[in-house]
């Protein structure tokens, strides 16, 4: 791969600038130069990066979560709800990501599940006029919105956050409890694989009671954010911030049920493989939920007998409303 694919596939100018307003761009090149374009080296540059823009938030912020109060007799409920977003509507929504929901309708049957569109998100919540404002004039982007909705929706209600493209591959009464009803429950990156990640939370599966603390801070802080800013320092701005309550709040960390992050991608990673059954019940075994996505090439979708293929016809929406009635 050249310099310039290199360049444009980490984000070009865009990351270019990100890395410039948190303080890393030096660090950036100087690693670069010594260490050169290979895979570990760029993922030794990202490891680096990252704590790098870890900590210019925290330098900034710090004063802003000591400022943050918390009110410990708040009601902490749990919720049925499992909140959904797709602002466009599902029926506008890319086939991988209905065939996901219709994975949740099929293995959730006792669960209340809520699409989340732009049209409706103001019947659950009410964001911050500036937060409203930014969004519209497109400051603040519709996956950065996500991060600000899943805050305000399970601080609010409680309940499941689950990303429009996340796979359920086990039904509900098989899955562990923690996986609804805890104070706070998400996947998170576990040693030995944690060592050198300065951030280690998975933020597109969480659940959580009302009011929870970990989630009102990281709230508090990403809304002190977006008062002052308007751009973007950091993709995930959201775990970032996360991660710095975390290490404030450790015994609140330390009650969180951990589950690494890790295998809930290995599907999405052989997505495009060969349709291999074996395979398929290894993987799906490992975790109920599995995290996809819906970027990729046109013509990988059109490749037979894939994984992708595989997960689209299972979850066809004619066949979950077979399986409800049986």
């Amino acid at each position: 791969m050249s310099l310039k694919e290199i360049f444009k596939k980490q984000g070009g100018m865009k990351l270019i600038r990100q890395y410039y307003k948190s303080g890393a761009l030096g660090t950036a090149i100087c690693e670069f130069v010594l260490l050169g374009k290979s895979r570990t080296a760029l993922e030794i540059l990202r490891l680096t990066t990252e704590l790098k823009t870890k900590q210019h938030l925290l330098k900034k912020y710090q004063a802003a979560l000591n400022s943050f109060q918390y009110d410990e007799n708040c009601e902490h409920k749990s919720s049925n709800k499992v909140w959904v977003c797709w602002l466009q509507g599902m029926e506008n929504a890319p086939e991988i990501v209905r065939a996901c929901y219709n994975s949740l309708k099929k293995n959730l049957p006792n669960k209340e599940i809520i699409i989340v569109t732009s049209s409706n998100l103001n019947k659950y919540v009410t964001l911050p006029s500036y937060i409203e404002k930014k969004w519209k004039q497109g400051i603040i982007s519709n996956t950065h919105l996500t991060d600000l909705l899943r805050l305000e929706l399970l601080t609010k209600f409680g309940g499941t956050w689950i990303d429009a493209t996340v796979l359920c591959t086990e039904r509900e009464s098989k899955i562990p409890d923690y996986f609804f009803n805890s104070e706070l429950f998400f996947y998170q990156c576990l040693k030995p694989g944690r060592d050198g990640h300065s951030t280690y939370i998975s933020s597109w599966y969480i659940n959580a009671k009302s009011h929870n603390k970990i989630l009102e801070a990281t709230k508090y802080l990403c809304y002190e954010y977006w008062k002052r800013n308007d751009e973007l320092i950091d993709y995930f701005l959201l775990h970032d911030f996360m991660s710095i309550v975390l290490d404030v709040y450790k015994d609140d960390w330390h009650k969180i049920i951990p589950r690494d992050n890790a295998t809930p991608h290995e599907l999405l990673l052989r997505m495009f493989d060969k349709y291999d059954e074996e395979m398929w019940q290894a993987i799906v075994k490992q975790t109920p939920f599995h995290k996809l996505s819906y970027k990729f090439k046109e013509s990988n979708s059109k490749l037979d007998n894939t994984f992708y293929k595989k997960i689209n016809s299972f979850y066809k929406e004619s066949v979950v409303e077979d399986y409800a009635k049986k």
